[in-house]
């Protein structure tokens, strides 16, 4: 089995262990070995999407000093969002979930969730001050 593809399947292995559950929203579904739009700096212009995900991913895996992408929707929500990276057996690897439509097309991923609970912080923050 060829290296990239092989990877491939790891980058799929990978985001759906992170797995857990929600509704549906629309994602961006490529792989850079194929569709080279899909790599940093993404270019979103003819690449697929997915709309049956509760959460997009982005998996970036680097090899040997080439980088694979592979975006994709996922059936459930992580129990962690945002992004995780991990390396063993010279293959590093990044992977970004995050919960909003087409979120996955940014080069770093901040969860929607993350945000929202931030700003809420700030806001109640705010609101005790006065």
């Amino acid at each position: 089995m060829e290296l990239k593809t092989m990877a491939v399947y790891v980058a799929v292995f990978l985001a759906c262990s992170l797995v857990t559950s929600s509704e549906a929203l629309t994602c961006y579904m490529c792989n850079s070995t194929s569709e080279s739009g899909c790599a940093d700096p993404f270019k979103p212009g003819g690449i697929k999407t997915c709309t049956d995900g509760a959460a997009c991913t982005k998996v970036t895996l680097s090899i040997k000093g080439s980088a694979l992408v592979v975006r994709a929707c996922f059936a459930a929500v992580p129990p962690k969002l945002g992004c995780q990276e991990s390396s063993a057996a010279g293959v590093s690897s990044t992977v970004c979930t995050c919960t909003s439509n087409y979120c996955n097309s940014a080069k770093t991923i901040i969860s929607s969730a993350w945000l929202l609970a931030v700003v809420g912080v700030l806001s109640m923050s705010a609101a005790i001050r006065n």
